[in-house]
């Protein structure tokens, strides 16, 4: 399956987009796929910004706070199965006007 990720969801990642093979997780569920990204993804680090230090967030912490689209319609249910081939974007809150 394809997995996009957007603004903050990108920044934790450390990427736009992955792949991720299904097979690797039977029965797979949005929740369970969720579960394998946040477990597969670094803790947050330490970043150097010039004189400061701060925190990247971790992507276990943006995922508890995003929405998700699967194929392109906005999915809740983190009990829905999902099957290879499928798209998953992650989409953290937007801010603005």
């Amino acid at each position: 399956m394809r997995i996009r990720y957007f603004a903050a969801a990108a920044q934790a990642a450390g990427r736009t987009e992955e792949r991720l093979d299904l097979l690797q997780l039977p029965g797979a569920t949005l929740g369970t796929v969720l579960e394998h990204l946040a477990a597969s993804s670094p803790a947050a680090a330490p970043v150097s910004d010039g004189p400061l230090l701060r925190r990247t967030t971790s992507l276990g912490t943006v995922l508890a706070r995003c929405s998700f689209l699967v194929n392109g319609v906005s999915e809740q249910d983190h009990s829905r199965a999902l099957r290879p081939g499928d798209e998953l974007d992650v989409l953290p809150p937007f801010a603005g006007g």
